[in-house]
């Protein structure tokens, strides 16, 4: 799953600091890797459940006083957050092991 930051996240970013320079950072998004599915229906699925360990590791990734997170998350809130693209195939071009950090 590919994931990239929308506005409301960055409001909420500079309504917790000051911070310019790293926000290009944000335009770069990350990706995660979900359990094999074959359809995308199943990765949605996978999304209704863990949306919030995914919010939460993005706010933790910028601050970690939980205090400064929203605390009503919901789903339709991280759609709101979030842009996100389901991807079916990854495709590793290294020969080298991936090694889990």
């Amino acid at each position: 799953m590919l994931l990239k930051p929308k506005k409301p996240f960055i409001d909420w970013l500079k309504s917790v600091d000051t911070i310019d320079e790293t926000y290009e950072m944000l335009n770069e998004g990350d990706v995660n890797l979900l359990p094999d599915y074959d359809a995308t229906k199943q990765m949605e699925d996978w999304l209704k459940k863990y949306f919030d360990d995914i919010f939460t590791d993005q706010l933790n990734n910028w601050y970690i006083d939980e205090e400064l997170w929203p605390q009503m998350r919901t789903l339709k809130m991280f759609k709101e957050w979030f842009d996100y693209s389901m991807l079916t195939m990854v495709w590793d071009t290294e020969e080298d092991d991936i090694e889990k950090l």
